[in-house]
């Protein structure tokens, strides 16, 4: 028969459990000391709760308004204000739609489009190439010409490092994706343009100077998804060295819109089919415009454009397919501090 193991005395078992929760503790603070070092360098933190908001106000825009639209994403701009587009068309307004990155970046959606188990940067640079056509696609059912959509090319799910990392045109960046480092897509605005946050700001500051907006709508820059926020940064960024040098106007308006968000889109039932504000997001004021049946069908018809997008978020995106759309403004020292980054 084995010998039983020898057990230490009482006393000595204690003193051995004594020592290893004080391992655990010493481990479980460490835990929580790298849990807080990540949470600091998150690119937009989490604001505060805001009380219950009251019934939005009817959006209002200025007579001959100028409309400039910045979206991170091919879909951005049918998902959270394509009835609105197709309406300002339609009326005559003059509208153009600039998306910052052609989404080439979306994993998911390049294995779905291209039967593929692990894409290339090949497969990252053809699932951009196809977005862009989307969005061509998907503008036009908005009734929007295709010299009224620009293409920045950025990088997809770089612009934070852009901000924060690779702002210097002698550091610029590398999409981990397309392995590219400025933009490898036919009609971008400026394919020369590095990838950096220096030129990035410029190619915004030139499309804004050329269209000469008095209302630009942006992501809100409390979205979760650091694309949208950091969208807004920069075009800020670039508003505000236009508004010192006397380009843009100081009345000019600033509307943003939510895509990323917990509990968006926020609905009520029975027909869960109205965009409601939410009273979780801080320094926000918001505003809805409801949409006639001909511009609800158009959103949806310029939604299914994207096929690609379609395929991996379906249910999300046509949940935006609501009979309003909401907007909100923002506490101008929210945009004042943005722009002080700089």
């Amino acid at each position: 028969m084995a010998a039983l193991p020898v057990l230490p005395p009482h006393g000595a078992r204690r003193r051995q459990r004594r020592r290893l929760w004080l391992v655990v503790a010493v481990l479980g603070l460490a835990s929580a000391a790298l849990a807080l070092h990540r949470i600091e360098r998150l690119p937009a933190p989490i604001p505060p709760p805001a009380p219950a908001p009251s019934r939005p106000t009817t959006l209002g825009l200025p007579a001959d308004a100028r409309v400039l639209i910045f979206a991170a994403h091919p879909d951005d701009e049918t998902v959270a204000l394509g009835g609105l587009i197709y309406r300002l068309v339609h009326a005559g307004t003059r509208v153009q739609v600039v998306f910052i990155t052609n989404g080439d970046g979306y994993e998911q959606a390049a294995e779905e489009e291209f039967n593929l188990r692990k894409p290339t940067d090949d497969d990252y640079v053809a699932l951009g190439e196809l977005r862009q056509q989307e969005a061509v696609a998907a503008t036009r059912r908005l009734g929007l010409k295709q010299h009224d959509v620009k293409f920045l090319g950025f990088p997809d799910g770089g612009l934070a490092e852009l901000w924060r990392a690779h702002w210097s045109r002698t550091r610029p960046y590398t999409s981990p994706y397309t392995r590219e480092d400025n933009p490898p897509y036919p009609g971008a605005v400026d394919p020369d343009a590095d990838y950096d946050g220096m030129d990035l700001t410029s190619v915004i500051a030139r499309v804004l100077e050329d269209f000469r907006p008095t209302v630009i709508i942006i992501p809100h820059p409390y979205d979760r998804h650091p694309d949208h926020v950091h969208t807004t940064y920069f075009v800020t960024e670039a508003v505000q060295h236009l508004q010192g040098r006397g380009v843009l106007p100081q009345t000019l308006k600033v509307l943003t819109y939510l895509v990323h968000f917990p509990s968006w889109p926020a609905k009520r039932g029975p027909f869960f089919d109205r965009f409601l504000p939410l009273g979780t997001l801080a320094d926000t004021t918001w505003e809805e415009t409801e949409l006639t049946p001909e511009e609800l069908a158009a959103k949806r018809a310029a939604l299914e454009e994207y096929k690609s997008q379609l395929e991996v978020m379906n249910g999300f995106l046509r949940s935006f397919l609501c009979r309003n759309e909401i907007f909100a403004t923002l506490n101008s020292a929210v945009l004042a501090a943005i722009a002080s980054v700089h």
